[in-house]
């Protein structure tokens, strides 16, 4: 059966809401730093992450896999994220694939992401995949499960071919 003209903007539309969600997230977490690479005083971080918390459902599953642990909880996701160990990050979400079921998808999404660990001031490059679960609800498509797969995260200086897979850097 051919979609009608409706049914194939609805398809467009829902898609194009869940880039701009999974955005909203990344530009979030990039601003709770300074151009000068420190971060926000605390009181400025926190609102910036109950905005940033806001994608997800009451009841998400935020899993950041071995390294970042399992968040359950809207409330557990901003405590988790206020809290990281960063002076410094940009992350670049590309190349969705984001499949539709009704009031429902799912997102693959993989994740570039330079970044600077407060402890040591150190430079890293990370590199990652997330699998998430979306919702329609009346607010608009929220974020139900986000899983993250850490494909390396290596100091600036050394090659990820030398720590594949590896913990956090001390």
């Amino acid at each position: 059966m051919t979609a009608t003209l409706e049914q194939r903007l609805q398809r467009i539309e829902d898609i194009e809401a869940i880039r701009a969600l999974k955005a909203f997230y990344a530009r979030c977490a990039d601003q709770k730093y300074t151009d000068d690479h420190r971060r926000r005083p605390q009181p400025e971080i926190d609102a910036i992450v109950r905005r940033q918390v806001s994608v997800f459902t009451e009841d998400a599953v935020w899993d950041g896999g071995p390294q970042f642990g399992i968040r359950e909880g809207r409330e557990a996701i901003y405590d988790h994220l206020r809290s990281g160990g960063w002076s410094f990050a940009l992350h670049y979400f590309v190349s969705p694939v984001i499949e539709l079921d009704g009031d429902t998808a799912r997102g693959a999404w993989m994740l570039w992401q330079p970044c600077t660990l407060e402890k040591g001031n150190r430079a890293l490059l990370m590199s990652a995949t997330t699998e998430d679960d979306y919702l329609r609800t009346s607010e608009g498509w929220r974020m139900t499960r986000m899983r993250f797969t850490l494909k390396f995260i290596t100091p600036f200086d050394r090659p990820w071919s030398l720590h594949r897979n590896a913990t956090l850097p001390d």
